[in-house]
């Protein structure tokens, strides 16, 4: 009687997984995504994800830094490009690494970044479909081959054919497949993915997002700059320990390299959310809160207002709710105290 497969796989229990030493994963890109996990980057198409995606393979390969993100040692990294042609990327990478990557071992890089891509390919030459089996092997294999650390795909719609219909989950299967296997060889692998049309989320089922430790998303800002690459950063999940540097922040490659800015879209958020939540009386309270000057606070309110996300009066009825609140509470008599129905914003979830 044929043995089933399933009955090879390895099984361990608890006293014998609580004994057993483990090798420390070390961050490939400090401080969001370490040895053998998974991120997605996802954005629309023209605000700078490539862009971005190739200032990060540089800095993995020769040991760089983009901005705060820190790759420390050089790593082997191999690039599936399937779309842009092969001189755009030569461009690419040689504006990159001497503008927007800091710290830059250019040897390290050249050596250690290996690129397969589509274009360079012959016509009637098969490339990579990530939805078949037999090629999720060969790309191991070329892992493998090139003793890559660091898997990068950019982007997923073209090396993906036998995806039928991005928005079932069932059609996701073997890309969970794919990256469930890039996990088990220990390879860090990162996946590069359109958005949606509207721009906020990523393209297909929501599936796909439980398979990564890490999801970046790329959208653009509320002032596009033209010409160049531009973008908020936003991580909607990540599982290290994060910091200052994975707060949304604005990116923008400028002719320096890139340049990174607080998110001003972030900053009216927690302002909004400030004012709502009852906790501040003042203008002055809100100014210490954010550890900016009270003229810097009365813009940000002037631009809520200007958005349409508050009435002058629906800051003012807050700020006075707040301080009838605190009075009612020191008092130990909130009978009188009803929240307001409606403070004059107009959006609350915001």
């Amino acid at each position: 009687m044929t043995q089933h497969p399933t009955m090879l796989l390895k099984q361990i229990n608890a006293k014998t997984l609580l004994e057993r030493q483990f090798q420390p994963r070390h961050h490939v890109i400090d401080p969001w995504l370490r040895t053998g996990e998974t991120a997605l980057i996802w954005a629309g198409s023209g605000v700078g994800k490539t862009m971005l995606t190739l200032s990060l393979a540089l800095a993995i390969a020769g040991g760089g830094r983009v901005w705060e993100w820190s790759c420390g040692i050089p790593r082997k990294v191999l690039l599936i490009d399937g779309e842009m042609h092969l001189q755009d990327l030569q461009e690419r990478l040689r504006l990159l690494g001497e503008t927007a990557v800091a710290g830059l071992d250019y040897e390290e890089a050249g050596e250690n970044l290996t690129i397969i891509a589509r274009q360079d390919q012959k016509p009637l030459s098969t490339f990579f479909d990530v939805t078949d089996e037999d090629h999720q092997k060969a790309l191991l294999r070329r892992c493998s081959d090139t003793k890559a650390d660091v898997l990068i795909i950019d982007n997923l719609s073209t090396v993906a054919d036998g995806l039928e219909d991005e928005n079932e989950a069932v059609a996701f299967r073997t890309v969970q497949s794919f990256m469930l296997r890039m996990k088990q060889a220990g390879i860090t692998t990162i996946l590069v993915h359109h958005a949606r049309k509207d721009g906020q989320e990523p393209r297909g089922s929501t599936a796909l997002a439980t398979t990564f430790e890490v999801i970046l998303g790329l959208k653009k800002p509320s002032v596009p700059v033209h010409g160049k690459a531009s973008f908020v950063a936003s991580f909607s999940k990540f599982r290290a320990q994060g910091g200052a540097s994975t707060t949304p922040r604005t990116w923008t490659l400028g002719d320096t390299g890139w340049a990174v800015e607080e998110d001003p879209e972030d900053e009216l958020a927690a302002t909004l959310k400030a004012i709502q939540s009852l906790h501040f009386a003042t203008q002055k309270e809100l100014a210490k809160h954010f550890g900016i000057g009270e003229p810097a606070v009365s813009k940000r309110i002037g631009r809520l207002v200007a958005s349409g996300l508050i009435t002058k009066e629906g800051v003012i009825d807050s700020l006075g709710r707040a301080k009838k609140l605190r009075e009612a509470e020191a008092s130990g008599d909130l009978t009188d105290f009803d929240p307001p129905e409606d403070t004059g914003v107009a959006c609350a979830d915001y």
